[in-house]
């Protein structure tokens, strides 16, 4: 489940700073789209009460619980050090 939610914030985060970057967001802005968007994952637990409510997999409930809330936890704190962690690479501004 970890690693999941670690690729799927990484997704996230890239797939926001891209749509952000073609749009003509600076960096910085892009990275701030990117990071609004880890904490999403409310659509994950639509699906997994579908497939539980229709009987496929009992086990997509808690499962997707598991990943929403830690995406829950770790959407607002990256959405939150972002923007320092931009700003300590060299060069960069904040």
């Amino acid at each position: 489940m970890l690693t999941c939610g670690i690729v799927s914030a990484a997704t996230k985060l890239l797939s926001g700073w891209w749509a952000a970057r073609r749009a003509g967001v600076n960096p910085r802005g892009s990275l701030r789209a990117g990071a609004a968007l880890v904490a999403r994952g409310e659509f994950s637990i639509v699906i997994a009460g579908l497939g539980v409510n229709a009987g496929l997999e009992p086990q997509w409930g808690p499962l997707a619980a598991a990943y929403v809330l830690f995406l829950a936890v770790v959407g607002p704190v990256l959405a939150r050090t972002i923007e320092p962690l931009y700003a300590a690479f060299p060069g960069r501004k904040v």
